[in-house]
């Protein structure tokens, strides 16, 4: 999942806001049975277990539970991976319970950045939050647009090597820190969401989504540019747009805190030619194309 984070506006009582796109072919795989004892095997595990006991907990789910995770999302590099392996065992939990996957989702609680990981979940596809309002009790934010995205486009990802990650608790403390962000900010990133994004995808205009999402990059680097030292998290994540760029690559960004850089192209051959010539570059496990995926989590039970 990608995803990007506006400005907070204080003028319109309103904090954060997200747009991301559900990509196919990384995600986790996870099941669940009623156990002796309750066990997690596979990756991601030492994460799962704090999720698992608060999931039990707050869906009532008495029984002991055996998970299994047979892939995973890497942590803290951009992708949401945190919301998805949340999402993914509270909604084990809940149908093990008898319960709906809209009562997982509820009792999970995430979004208090961005509603976007939630919204991939359910529904898949290109989506964007409003963010929340500074008066609410609960700071969860909702999607508030979901659009199929053009299966025809392809995404290339670059995880750089470097230290750099931001983890949630980290996220919460530097952004209290970031100066608000102005009026006209905030129009400009809007402009380029709805005059230019949203219609680049509806439309299937490449170009028109293309330069919007490098108009809302600009202007959210240069937003957390006080934390991040830069338009981007870390050298290495500048450098890797650089690549991407220079293959032909449009609508180049960096997803949430980084590392993670992204870049759009139009089709899967010239997407498939950058991806060899990157792999030699910045090593091939850190190198991906993805797909769009317009649908949701697969939810299966026996």
């Amino acid at each position: 999942m990608i995803s990007q984070y506006e400005a907070r506006i204080k003028q319109l009582e309103r904090i954060l806001g997200g747009l991301g796109l559900t990509a196919d072919g990384i995600g986790y795989i996870v099941e669940a049975e009623i156990a002796s004892n309750d066990e997690i095997e596979g990756c991601d595990s030492d994460r799962a277990y704090k999720a698992l006991t608060e999931a039990k907990n707050r869906l009532g789910l008495k029984h002991p539970v055996k998970i299994r995770i047979e892939k995973c999302i890497p942590s803290h590099v951009g992708l949401g991976s945190t919301t998805q392996l949340t999402l993914a065992l509270y909604t084990a939990i809940a149908i093990l319970n008898g319960k709906s996957v809209d009562v997982a989702v509820k009792a999970a609680k995430r979004g208090p950045y961005s509603g976007v990981g939630v919204g991939a979940f359910l529904y898949g596809g290109f989506i964007v939050d409003a963010g929340v309002s500074v008066n609410a009790e609960a700071k969860i934010a909702q999607p508030a647009l979901r659009t199929k995205f053009p299966e025809d486009w392809r995404v290339v990802v670059i995880v750089p090597e470097t230290n750099w990650r931001i983890s949630e608790g980290q996220q919460e403390d530097i952004l209290m820190r970031i100066p608000q962000g102005g009026m006209e900010l905030c129009c400009r990133a809007m402009y380029a969401l709805l005059r230019m994004v949203v219609p680049g995808i509806v439309e299937h205009d490449f170009l028109l989504f293309a330069k919007g999402i490098e108009e809302i990059q600009r202007l959210t680097g240069i937003y957390f540019s006080a934390a991040q030292g830069g338009l981007f998290c870390c050298p290495e994540s500048e450098k890797a747009a650089e690549s991407l760029q220079e293959l032909g690559a449009r609508g180049v960004g960096q997803s949430s805190w980084g590392p993670l850089v992204y870049g759009f192209f139009s089709d899967e051959a010239s997407a498939m030619a950058a991806l060899r010539v990157l792999r030699d570059k910045h090593g091939y496990d850190n190198v991906l194309v993805l797909k769009p995926r317009n649908k949701g989590a697969d939810i299966s039970y026996e």
